[in-house]
């Protein structure tokens, strides 16, 4: 009960209050060097910061489209090394891709997402780090102040709280079914980690 009420706090804190907060991810030994050289990949998502900052999502979208077909093109090398890491790196791709391809993109939404992406790029472990205390993906904590993770189960209730109670916009929506699924799946194998990382890119949706 006291994880239930600790979720629903901190999902519903205001998004000016995660302004200041960066994503901190632990640096797993063998994250980022099994997925081998992410050098060209994490260029083209410079790129896409550099275009979305002048307004143009028009470009930025053709331009991150770049970067989903390298992603998709490399999978069969890149995935068997590490296939968390490679999960991780392409839920935040997910996100990117998706804040660009909405009818209106926002430009703060935008800019949160490839900061993550590149964060992810620099270390696809994504693991919490205890001695940082809480954790944000997509500016939404999927830990307490400890760095413990939320239970997985109040995560998914907030998500298909939003998507039940229309706060996520339509256009938005199939993607926040997708995050719920695999945050279902992954609780289910007691993977809270895993499952709360999605549950929160989809509570994400919610500021699109």
């Amino acid at each position: 009960m006291k994880q239930l009420l600790l979720a629903v706090m901190l999902v519903s804190i205001p998004v000016a209050a995660f302004a200041g907060f960066q994503v901190y991810f632990s640096p797993a030994p063998s994250s980022a060097a099994s997925l081998g050289d992410l050098s060209n990949l994490k260029a083209i998502v410079t790129d896409v910061q550099s275009v979305a900052k002048t307004g143009d999502f028009v470009a930025a979208e053709k331009r991150i489209t770049d970067f989903e077909t390298a992603w998709d093109d490399a999978e069969s090398a890149i995935r068997p090394k590490n296939s968390a890491a490679w999960g991780n790196v392409d839920n935040a791709a997910d996100a990117a891709i998706h804040a660009l391809r909405t009818n209106a993109p926002d430009a703060g939404r935008v800019n949160e997402t490839l900061s993550v992406l590149l964060a992810t790029l620099d270390n696809p472990s994504g693991t919490a780090d205890s001695a940082e205390g809480l954790k944000l993906v997509s500016g939404i904590p999927v830990t307490d102040a400890s760095g413990h993770a939320i239970a997985c189960e109040a995560m998914i209730k907030a998500l298909r709280a939003a998507i039940d109670g229309g706060r996520i916009a339509q256009a938005n929506a199939e993607a926040a079914g997708d995050f719920q699924s695999k945050a279902i799946e992954r609780c289910n194998a007691d993977d809270d980690g895993h499952a709360d990382e999605f549950s929160a890119q989809g509570l994400a949706l919610t500021r699109s």
